[in-house]
């Protein structure tokens, strides 16, 4: 017999990269990581980190053997059931990240890489914090390569201010960096390729410049492509509570949620709803159980969980994540 399916819960997995801060642990009330702390892997099925779930019955189950378990019932019947279709994280650069692209789904397999289109939700930011995403109109290859020759890729990248609640989306082929001084929820398709191209001239913990992924790069990038700004949807508001879209793509639909009061939700079962809360704390009611989850938590709720209420204690805001 089947256990009733409910709101599930799954241990971070932290990435220590050169570029990290501490803010995570300290901000979110999670226990302090020794080191660095770039990223936090908060859904993740992939070879480089798999995420384990830490409540109810299925304590100690990674989400790979869950989906094989559960299949449709755990991401729902738009998405494939070989692989959780996406990867989740937070994101503190204390430093600049790489200028970096990732293949889309087009050059991946010319590659050998998986392809990442991902999105950024700016969570907070330093005073005069930025991103850079985009080239400048007119780089080519050739100039591009000019610019590595000699030390000026950063004259060709679009800078852009990282205000917190600003969405980018950042497509597969666009050349990009976070800046320092960012802390963001990023959601992606299900990938961890990566090609460096320019990593000011910083060095490893080995003392030597880090590998960089030119000649990659140089096949997967889109030169006239720049980062795509949210479409925000007309608000549904209900009472106190307020519901908006605010970017749809071919991968994943992303909303935020802003709760005074509960706010119960239906699912149609097409796909799971991963919930982040940003700010807050709320109580999380399904039928197969409940968990109270605050600002920094993630939660996913399998598909199959047709009905659900959030029950704010304090002013909330929740960020939902779904597949299309």
């Amino acid at each position: 017999m089947k256990p009733r399916l409910y709101p599930l819960i799954f241990a971070p997995v932290y990435k220590d990269y050169l570029w990290g801060g501490t803010s995570i642990p300290k901000r979110f009330n999670r226990p302090q990581q020794p080191g660095l702390c770039a990223e936090s892997w908060e859904l993740c099925d992939h070879a480089d980190g798999m995420s384990i779930a830490t409540n109810g019955f299925f304590k100690g189950t990674s989400l790979h053997d869950l989906l094989k378990e559960l299949g449709a019932d755990l991401v729902g019947t738009a998405a494939a059931t070989n692989r959780f279709p996406l990867l989740i994280k937070i994101i503190d650069a204390a430093q600049n990240l790489s200028v970096q692209v990732h293949p889309d789904d087009d050059s991946a397999p010319r590659v050998g890489g998986e392809a990442k289109s991902e999105m950024w939700y700016i969570l907070d930011g330093t005073p005069g914090g930025r991103f850079y995403a985009g080239l400048v109109a007119g780089t080519t290859a050739e100039t591009f390569d000019a610019a590595l020759a000699n030390g000026t890729v950063p004259k060709l990248l679009n800078a852009h201010s990282a205000t917190p609640g600003h969405l980018t989306y950042i497509r597969g082929g666009c050349v990009h960096a976070i800046g320092e001084g960012c802390l963001i929820l990023e959601v992606q398709q299900n990938s961890n390729t990566t090609y460096r191209v320019y990593d000011w001239d910083r060095v490893g913990a080995d003392g030597r410049p880090r590998e960089l992924h030119i000649e990659k790069a140089l096949q997967v990038i889109d030169w006239q492509l720049n980062p795509a700004d949210g479409k925000p949807s007309a608000p549904v508001v209900k009472g106190a509570n307020r519901e908006q879209d605010l970017l749809v793509t071919p991968y994943f639909r992303f909303s935020r949620l802003n709760l005074e009061s509960p706010y119960p939700t239906r699912n149609d079962g097409r796909s799971f709803h991963m919930l982040f809360v940003s700010k807050g704390v709320l109580t999380v009611e399904t039928a197969g159980g409940s968990e109270i989850i605050g600002a920094g938590t993630t939660c996913l709720l399998p598909a199959a969980i047709s009905d659900y209420t959030l029950t704010p204690e304090t002013v909330s805001e929740v960020l939902r994540v779904s597949v299309v």
